[in-house]
């Protein structure tokens, strides 16, 4: 594969300067939602924003700041009740999950305190596709490529969607990158 680390570069530039304000997930797909705020109803939740700019995110990824954790995909399968059994729990449902638990505290954090919510302050790419974004407030967002090639099958990393926008999404996965038509 090919060095991969100036296209992502590239795609992500567009985020810098640009607030981190919400976050959403389908199953294990993280949506973060950057810039302006869209109105995009659904039938579940007539209110729906998303960003001018959402990254959605299929692999690994981590909310870090100084030596901590904030948030990362692996809290999916973490109960946010200390009480639920661990074994069946739905984590499908929309706040069962320590994921959800601490995207929420990082992202309302910001809102609580009355200050404005982080925006990205720069954007590394490695050759696998995998990004660091930094933000204003010392967090960085970081997403890992997790899986290889297989002959068969191409596995999607990330994707950058402008919603309500005829530019084409940036794809990235085992296949590189992609420009894509929603």
């Amino acid at each position: 594969m090919r060095d991969l680390r100036n296209e992502v570069e590239e795609a992500l530039g567009a985020l810098v300067g640009l607030p981190l304000w919400g976050a959403d997930r389908e199953s294990n797909m993280l949506a973060l939602y950057f810039g302006e705020r869209r109105s995009s109803p659904t039938r579940a939740d007539p209110a729906r924003e998303v960003g001018g700019f959402t990254l959605r995110v299929f692999c690994a990824w981590r909310l870090a700041r100084g030596g901590a954790i904030l948030a990362g995909s692996g809290d999916l399968f973490t109960p946010a009740d200390p009480d639920e059994d661990l074994e069946t729990f739905d984590y499908d449902a929309p706040g069962a999950t320590w994921w959800d638990v601490r995207v929420a505290a990082y992202l309302g954090a910001a809102a609580g305190n009355g200050t404005p919510a982080p925006a990205v302050t720069g954007v590394s790419g490695d050759p696998l596709g995998g990004a660091r974004l930094t933000l204003g407030d010392g967090a960085a967002l970081e997403i890992f490529p997790n899986s290889a090639p297989a002959d068969r099958f191409e596995t999607e990393f990330w994707r950058l969607v402008q919603p309500g926008s005829t530019e084409p999404e940036v794809v990235v996965g085992t296949f590189g990158v992609e420009q894509q038509h929603g």
